[in-house]
This record gives structure tokens, sequence and C-alpha cells, in this order.
């Protein structure tokens, strides 16, 4: 392949409403060199659907799920250019000005990671630190792979801790939009929005000595499904970082349901 060439990277997880719209957009992109979609161990169609893509793009099929972590480690060992694009199985409208936005800031040498987060209807950033559009250099992260895989939905955190805010530069993508889980699946969006929120706090955790306190209302959260008591237990974290990420990731987004 050629000097920075680009490897676009999609895990996906029972995503057969929107899969084919986000591979397609790829497939007739001249941007990426080589396209790679893990299906990440997916119980609905995703599968099926992936085989219509198979003389175009390199597919992974996961027999198990295992999470958004290990499906990207797996995707950056088959990967062979020198640049990846992370992009997430659920956008709805992914072009090459999207594409392009994320590639520039890598390219010019300045960054090391580039976060493309989408922007609201009040032209907000929506959780800029856990988008799951990025873009890296290849060689960058190999030497993390084996933490990667264990991270489960925590990492975007992960990848988050491996460089400093000089090394990285947020970006919007103006005009991507991708759906909520509750409209996407409203009857397991609580547990999908707690349980990922729970493995983000975990990665967090990792990074340092958290009281025994916090571990116990993480162990109480998994068992919750009553907005009030959730919210009540996660006024409970006295840890600054995990108490803002699971106000900002779990409760705002269970609120809407």
């Amino acid at each position: 392949m050629k000097e920075n060439s680009v490897s676009v990277i999609v895990p996906a997880y029972n995503e057969e409403n929107t899969i084919v719209k986000v591979l397609s957009t790829l497939v007739s992109s001249k941007l990426p060199n080589e396209i790679i979609c893990i299906n990440d161990g997916s119980t609905d169609n995703t599968k099926e659907i992936l085989k219509q893509f198979e003389n175009d793009i390199t597919i992974i099929n996961l027999k198990e799920n295992h999470g958004k972590g290990y499906a990207l480690a797996e995707g950056i060992r088959k990967a062979k250019g020198d640049v990846l694009i992370f992009l997430d199985a659920d956008l709805l409208n992914i072009s090459d000005t999207h594409l392009k936005a994320l590639l520039g800031p890598i390219l010019s040498g300045e960054y090391k990671a580039v976060l493309g987060y989408l922007v609201g209807k009040s032209g907000r950033s929506i959780i800029s630190d856990l988008t799951g559009q990025r873009a890296y250099y290849r060689r960058d992260l190999l030497a993390h792979l084996k933490e990667m895989e264990n991270t489960r939905f925590g990492v975007e955190i992960f990848l988050n801790g491996l460089y400093s805010r000089k090394e990285t530069k947020k970006i919007p993508l103006y005009g991507l939009k991708a759906p909520y889980k509750y409209e996407k699946n409203p009857q397991t969006a609580l547990n999908e929005y707690l349980n990922e929120g729970i493995e983000i706090a975990k990665v967090i955790a990792k990074k340092r000595v958290l009281p025994q306190s916090d571990f116990r209302i993480l162990r109480e959260l998994e068992k919750m499904a009553d907005l009030k008591s959730l919210e009540h237990k996660v006024r409970e974290i006295s840890d600054t970082e995990i108490r803002d990420i699971l106000e900002k990731y779990i409760l705002k987004y269970i609120r809407r349901m």
C-alpha cells in the first residue's frame, strides 16, 4: 500500500439497519485504501448482510460478542494502512467530507489522535471524549492491543489516556448523524447504556486507586433498573471523573427514553 495509506475499521454489533449505508459509502469513496468490518458476534442479520460486501472489504466474523475494544484490536491487527480511521456502524450519513476532516490533523503531523464528534441541534458537542469516530497512526497503537482488547465498551476512555491533550485534536463532524440507543431498540437501551457506562467507569478505575465505596457502588449499579435509584447512587460516587461520565453518558440519555 502507498505511503500514508488509510484503513477504515468499522466494528459492528447488531447493526442490520445501518451497516449497509455505512459500508456502501465507504466502498464508493476513493479515500480509504482498505475497509475492515468486524462483526462482533451479532445475533441479528448483520453477518448475512456483510456477505454482499465480501468482494470489496475485509470481513472479520467473531463467533461471540467480545466488546468494542476487542473488535477494534482485531481490526488493527489485520489492517495494512499507515493511518487508521475508526467509524461506528450506525452512522446515518458518513461522507468524504467527514473522512477528510478526520484525516487532516493526523496527516499534518501535528497530532497523534483525532477525535471527531457529532454536533447536536444546539451546536454543542455530543460527548466528544467518548466518540467512536477517530484517527490514529497504526504504529502508535500496536503496543497497546492486548490492553485494548480487554476494555470492551471503555475503549474510548482507554484510547484517550494514551495521548496528552496537546497530542489530541478534537474536531466537529458537522451534519453527521447517528441514532440514539433508545431509538434503535427501546427494549434494551437501558441495559446497554448502563453496561457501557459501567465498563467506561471500570477502565477509568484501572488508572488509579479508588475507594472501596466507589467499587461497591459500581457493582450495585449493574443491578439497578430504576432511574431515581440510579441518580441517587451515581451522586454517591466520590471520584469526580467517573461520576461525571456516568452523569453524561448514562443518566442524560436514560432520561430521554
